[in-house]
């Protein structure tokens, strides 16, 4: 199954993290069926130019896997991530002010 960013149903957390620096969490909706990294990190980037607009960098980003499908009977393999966030940190550039 194949998501749309726009579909996705991507919730954001913001944290302010000093004054020059803002970490938000990205939360895909567990649609318990694989996740979908180019979905995911399509709202992303479509954030991240909103952010560019106004002064913000992305400065670094980390996954935190959520939560694992398990096998399915007689299956090999590990199954496949079903829920995961994504944090990113953003850095305000030099010069500019919101």
């Amino acid at each position: 199954m194949t998501m749309e960013a726009g579909e996705l149903g991507v919730g954001q957390v913001e944290f302010d993290a000093g004054p020059d620096h803002v970490i938000v969490l990205y939360q895909p909706a567990d649609l318990s069926t694989e996740i979908d990294p180019v979905a995911i990190f399509t709202h992303i980037a479509a954030d991240a130019t909103e952010r560019a607009a106004a002064g913000l960098r992305i400065l670094s980003m980390t996954t935190m896997p959520l939560r694992h499908g398990g096998l399915w009977a007689g299956a090999e393999g590990s199954g496949y991530q079903t829920k995961t966030s994504v944090a990113v940190v953003y850095e305000r550039w030099p010069g500019v002010s919101s």
